[in-house]
């Protein structure tokens, strides 16, 4: 039965959850970001990776508050250093062609995580509607971070690498590539928080 007064996803204001296990679990998604950035497959430009998996379950399983400080955590710790981009770490992460996905990482969560607090079903038992729910926030999250990310390398290339390349090739070099990977990672993201319903939803049921 759906339990309004456990929904962690309310239209209540963001510090009503922000504990310090909320830090934790943040801090905790930053982290498994951070690693997953090291598990890639080489590609041109932008190399493919599964941080996009930790970005969309942040988002699913932390709300929209939460999942985007995990994002904001994730980049900064990578720009003081730690390995936690495609490329490295460190401030001069911001010049490489791939760093505006890390940075669309951040609204891209918060979305995820928006579009569940606004449906009002994100604590209801699994079933299609809430796993279709899944699914469309999901694509937002990646649209979101597709579009800053593909922005941000055309941007690189044209004024800062030195290239000349049209928006139409950018695509090809950080979009196209990526669309079936995306939607690979989104189906196993929602097949696996479906799979486990309410277990991984206490994750985010507390209030202090």
């Amino acid at each position: 039965m759906y339990e309004p007064d456990r929904n962690p996803f309310s239209a209540k204001p963001f510090h009503s959850g922000l504990s310090t296990r909320g830090m934790a679990l943040a801090a905790l998604f930053a982290v498994l970001t951070g690693v997953g950035a090291n598990v890639r497959i080489p590609f041109p430009m932008v190399p493919l990776t599964l941080q996009t998996v930790f970005v969309l379950m942040a988002g699913l399983l932390l709300g929209p508050g939460r999942a985007a400080l995990s994002m904001f955590l994730y980049m900064l710790l990578g720009l003081l250093g730690l390995p936690f981009f495609s490329g490295g770490g460190g401030i001069q992460s911001v010049l490489t062609p791939s760093f505006g996905f890390v940075v669309g990482f951040i609204p891209a969560s918060w979305a995820v995580g928006r579009v569940l607090q606004m449906s009002g079903y994100a604590h209801e038992k699994a079933g299609l509607r809430l796993a279709a729910l899944r699914v469309v926030a999901c694509l937002v999250g990646i649209a979101i971070y597709d579009l800053v990310g593909v922005f941000w390398l055309y941007v690189n290339l044209n004024w800062i690498v030195g290239k000349e390349v049209s928006f139409l090739q950018t695509l090809g070099i950080g979009l196209f590539p990526f669309l079936i990977p995306d939607l690979i990672k989104l189906a196993g993201v929602v097949l696996l928080v479906s799979l486990a319903g309410r277990r991984i939803g206490l994750l985010t049921s507390f209030r202090r």
